[in-house]
């Protein structure tokens, strides 16, 4: 132990004390790699690379190279501005490539003792292999849940059994202070408060505890194996200055009594948040560290470089933010800012790391990519063997999301009835409920056409709601290899697609009833009953397109608005000029069209109607017609009711094949690993440090401050 920052990782005989994270020349660059291998070894360069420069070789530097350790029950603080990157280098960290984005650079965790030799075992880490725990700024939770539900089934999805799971979550209730709450429901997230209809929900910091819990739930605490490195995305954001402190604290504790890192990204903490920190790290704009250490040593070591913090009544951390921030408002503010930081920048590129205190190029590379790949396989091996029991869990999850969310259920009901009884009132019985006459035939067109349609956007629309509310929790599952996205799309469809099915079948049931049709009620419930669940099965494929609410309305909206336009018929007997191939193709994939065929062929096969010339001025050759197939024959309809049927039946399976696939294609990015194959583990004998980062030269002369790593 050379100063206060360091920790021994390993006691005496040789036995783990705890879990330690490490990376070497971390990087993110903006847009795709053109080469196939995203590590890079120590002392290798890009071409067009420059340290003081955000373009690597033409793409944006979202974070510049960086190397450095955690040692185990130490918790590291990242400041800096908006825009530093902190955020960037937390998901790099746990494996989670930005969108359009590239990470360059090995990330591993301490994984034990080598019993060949007195050195540290080490393996490749990400959030898939359960070496991390991430949490993101937002706590995506599935808002119908208890709080012990939540825990209980987090364990479970992670594979432990009923019992053992049950003992995890009240075990972790008491350690993260929820004991008291563990009955309530989740809630509904809803700017910066917790609301769900009827009964108590939980706060927004007992949100945040509760995320804090579900990703410890995971640990084979049993097995004793090594606890997963925390990380933590702005924890405390949208939480008051006491449940802020009371999370950090929560996470102090836990990476004490774990004796596992943890790393958190805070945006302007108070004082007494900046006395928990063992270490800091400070991040400038451009995705530059220009520190990276203990946190009594960082106002010393800024102090050296000209830049001395007033200490009475300054918040170090606002300080140490002030420093690398930018006025990009005012010209002359901003140069000196950019120069400042360069500055800063350019003493820890000039400070590199000492080698020594890393494992080698080699035996990180090769631990990295075998451990990279292996992982690869045992995830897919464990995907196929999970999918039964993970089906279990999200069938379950989903039925009691649903049939608990008594609210929403009661405003469906209530809507599909209003809806059915204004179709009443607007048409009314037709006929009168006597013999059918040519001048209703363009109302019973109506009638079905209107109310296909009224199914089908309620149900696409619910569909795309539900699915982007569950978009977060679903990501952070994936990206944790819980499930895959076909498991997860089976549980949500045999959960949902038949409440769709039934709000439409209460509404098909009262319109014939209010407006008198002539169609079989079981046939006219049966074709809006599967046109619902069609257009369900479109919201979710178009959900999986989509991933976010707001781009799934955008797409949705219109989408439905060209199956509205293809698959509504003319009633005034006026057939359309050919359509092109293109229309043909379509109103083919138009589950309206289908409907509104199979209701018409339902409704007006067979039916003989009364004629009446003085309605020819103002219906057309519909007055003259005589029966409903005539009618049917002008409608170019020609499909029979069990072909409609058919067909929309194979759209249901079309559509969620499609969600399949676009599930499978969107899934979870990861950090990739080129091919070859290596030994699973490296080790090294030098003890591990907090941070590999050594003393500069510089600071060696000075005779002992630490300096951050380059």
């Amino acid at each position: 132990v050379e100063h206060s920052g360091i920790v021994a990782m390993f006691s005496q005989d040789g036995t783990s004390a705890g879990r330690a994270i490490g990376w070497r020349d971390l990087a993110v660059t903006s847009g795709s790699s053109s080469c196939c291998s995203h590590w890079l070894t120590r002392g290798e360069t890009r071409k067009g690379s420059d340290s003081s420069s955000n373009l690597v070789g033409g793409r944006r530097n979202l974070l510049h190279e960086h190397s450095g350790m955690i040692g185990a029950g130490r918790l590291l603080g990242i400041f800096g501005p908006s825009g530093a990157g902190k955020s960037t280098f937390l998901h790099a960290l746990a494996g989670v490539p930005p969108q359009r984005g590239t990470v360059h650079g090995e990330v591993w965790v301490t994984s034990g003792h080598c019993e060949r030799s007195n050195a540290i075992a080490l393996q490749s880490a990400s959030v898939w292999q359960r070496t991390i725990a991430l949490l993101e700024q937002e706590d995506a939770f599935f808002s119908e849940l208890t709080v012990h539900e939540t825990l209980v089934f987090t364990a479970e999805l992670a594979g432990k059994s009923s019992g053992a799971a049950t003992n995890a979550a009240d075990h972790l209730l008491k350690q993260v202070g929820l004991s008291a709450v563990a009955s309530r429901r989740v809630g509904e997230h809803r700017s910066g408060t917790s609301w769900v209809s009827g009964g108590g929900t939980i706060t927004s910091g007992e949100r945040r505890r509760l995320a804090v819990a579900c990703a410890l739930a995971g640990e084979d605490t049993e097995k004793n194996s090594l606890p997963r490195i925390l990380l933590a995305d702005e924890p405390t954001t949208g939480l008051d200055s006491f449940q802020a402190a009371r999370v950090v604290s929560l996470l102090q504790h836990l990476s004490t009594i774990r004796k596992c890192a943890t790393v958190v990204t805070l945006h302007q903490p108070r004082t007494s948040i900046w006395r928990m920190l063992d270490d800091i790290m400070l991040m400038a704009p451009g995705g530059h560290v220009v520190y990276c250490g203990p946190t009594d040593e960082v106002l010393s070591y800024f102090a050296e470089l000209g830049h001395r913090c007033p200490l009475e009544g300054i918040n170090p951390a606002e300080f140490l933010i002030d420093l690398v921030s930018i006025d990009t408002e005012d010209p002359e503010h901003a140069h000196e800012g950019h120069a400042r930081v360069s500055a800063l920048a350019a003493v820890v590129c000039s400070h590199p790391i000492d080698v020594h205190m890393l494992p080698s190029s080699e035996k990180i590379v090769e631990g990295r990519l075998g451990t990279a790949l292996a992982g690869v396989t045992h995830q897919q091996r464990c995907l196929g063997s999970r999918a039964g029991p993970a089906f279990r869990l999200l069938l379950g999850r989903s039925l009691k999301q649903n049939l608990r969310d008594q609210a929403t259920n009661t405003l469906r009901l209530l809507a599909s009835a209003c809806l059915a009884l204004v179709f009443g009132a607007h048409f009314g019985v037709l006929d009168g409920g006597g013999l059918p006459t040519a001048r209703s035939v363009a109302s019973r067109i109506c009638v079905v056409s209107f109310g296909t349609i009224a199914m089908a956007m309620l149900a696409t629309a619910r569909a795309l709601d539900r699915f982007a509310k569950e978009s977060a929790v679903v990501a952070r599952e994936r990206a944790a290899g819980a499930y895959s996205g076909c498991t997860y799309l089976a549980a949500k469809s045999l959960t949902e697609l038949p409440s769709d099915a039934a709000f439409a079948a209460l509404f098909a049931t009262l319109v014939h009833g209010q407006c008198g049709l002539n169609a079989e009620v079981s046939k006219v419930i049966g074709m809006m009953a599967l046109v619902a669940v069609c257009s369900a099965a479109l919201g979710l494929a178009i959900g999986a397109a989509a991933q976010r609410g707001e781009r799934a309305m955008a797409i949705g909206a219109p989408i439905m608005i060209v199956h509205m336009l293809t698959g509504v018929i003319d009633p005034a007997g006026q057939a359309a000029q050919q359509p092109s191939a293109a229309m043909r193709g379509l109103r083919m994939l138009s589950p309206i069209r289908h409907a509104i065929e199979g209701l018409c062929v339902a409704e007006l096969g067979g039916l003989r109607l009364a004629r009446n010339a003085a309605d020819a001025p103002r219906m057309g050759g519909l007055a003259l017609v005589a029966t409903g197939d005539e009618v049917l024959r002008r409608l170019e309809v020609f499909s029979s009711f069990e072909q409609s049927l058919g067909l929309l039946v194979a759209l249901v399976f079309l559509h969620l094949a499609v969600a399949a696939m676009l599930l499978a294609v969107g899934g979870p990015r990861r950090r990739k690993a080129t091919e070859g194959t290596a030994p699973q583990s490296s080790s090294y004998s030098s003890c591990l440090r907090p941070f590999s980062a050594t003393r500069s030269r510089a600071a060696r002369r000075r005779g002992g401050s630490s300096v951050a790593a380059g």
